[in-house]
């Protein structure tokens, strides 16, 4: 499975998640990332079914590369977790100055919204677990 299989299984992708840790191992070429996940209905009448989040961990194996920009903006930040949008590089109008990747791997943005940054990432495998 590619990033964009895994993804296209939650019902909001990335889209508003929470992102509480990356892990990466360089040696085992593998980066994990913990976080919630919005699964909640934005047609909903109530609240809380609006506003449903889960539990996820993804991993990413055969790592290529993982590129973190200097967040814009860091003083004053006191959250738990980092609040996210995600999506196949080739969505972005411009891309960015990064390495290119297989055919047979993807590659991805991660936008952090309290850093004003993005970080990239490629491998060729993914998988989640709730």
């Amino acid at each position: 499975m590619t990033l964009d299989d895994v993804v296209a299984e939650l019902p909001n992708g990335l889209h508003d998640a929470f992102l509480r840790t990356l892990t990466i191992d360089y040696a085992a070429r593998r980066a994990t990332f913990t976080l919630r996940v919005w699964v909640g209905d934005p047609h909903a009448v109530i609240d809380a079914e609006r506003e449903a989040y889960r539990p996820a961990t993804i991993r990413i194996s055969g790592l290529l590369w993982c590129i973190i920009e200097s967040p814009e903006r860091i003083d004053g930040l006191t959250a738990e977790e980092l609040w996210i949008d995600a999506g196949p590089l080739t969505d972005l109008k411009k891309r960015p100055a990064v390495p290119s990747v297989p055919a047979d791997a993807f590659a991805w943005w991660i936008f952090v919204q309290q850093w004003n940054a993005f970080l990239y990432i490629a491998g060729r495998t993914a998988s989640i677990e709730s």
